[in-house]
């Protein structure tokens, strides 16, 4: 399926460095929790609450303005697997080949940083890179912990930009990793799902 902007925006935040000891860590070291406002041309904005828990490298997302309010995402960084948990329907939905985007925006061959200074954002200071892929260029302003502030990317789909509003680096609470016990699992359409989550 073709993934919305906001399920790209997530692989973003958490995925935009890499593994050289000499750039930004690959993901946070900590557990953290911020609030992003993701944005992509001629779409209205989002604003999503991301949890980061770092001993199990789980996200969970969840939609706090628009269509998608409400509306939730929990993600595996380890196995890409994720799930969109959707209230209104008291149900789970399975996002297949989520693992195949975070594997793309994790493969660094060809890629090249240039660090560009340093900048504070939601009160935090970060270091700002510009990132050259063969195929989309971006930047990102991550934290010397591995919190992602800010990142853009761009290839031949579009564009889009991630900006934290608020960022807090505190343990996160373990409820928030686990899908709601009495949900139903069901299988939307490609077209359906995309509608649930603001497209």
């Amino acid at each position: 399926m073709k993934f919305s902007p906001m399920m790209l925006g997530l692989a973003l935040m958490v995925t935009a460095g890499t593994a050289d000891a000499a750039l930004p860590r690959l993901i946070p070291d900590h557990d953290a929790m911020g609030v992003y406002q993701i944005s992509q041309p001629g779409r209205p904005s989002q604003t999503w609450r991301v949890r980061f828990q770092a001993a199990s490298r789980m996200l969970h997302a969840v939609s706090l303005s628009g269509q998608a309010s409400g509306v939730s995402v929990l993600l595996d960084l380890e196995s890409g697997a994720a799930d969109v948990v959707v209230p209104q329907m008291h149900a789970v939905v399975a996002v297949p080949g989520l693992s195949g985007l975070i594997h793309q925006v994790l493969d660094q061959r060809g890629a090249h940083f240039t660090r560009l200074g340093e900048a504070s954002i939601a009160g935090h200071r970060c270091t700002r890179y510009l990132v050259l892929k063969p195929r989309g260029d971006g930047s990102a302003c991550i934290t010397r912990g591995g919190m992602v502030l800010a990142a853009t990317g761009r290839n031949d789909h579009g564009s889009l930009s991630v900006t934290a509003l608020r960022i807090a680096d505190a343990p996160q609470p373990p409820g928030a990793f686990t899908l709601p016990p009495d949900y139903s699992s069901v299988t939307l359409p490609p077209q359906i799902l995309a509608q649930l989550l603001g497209e």
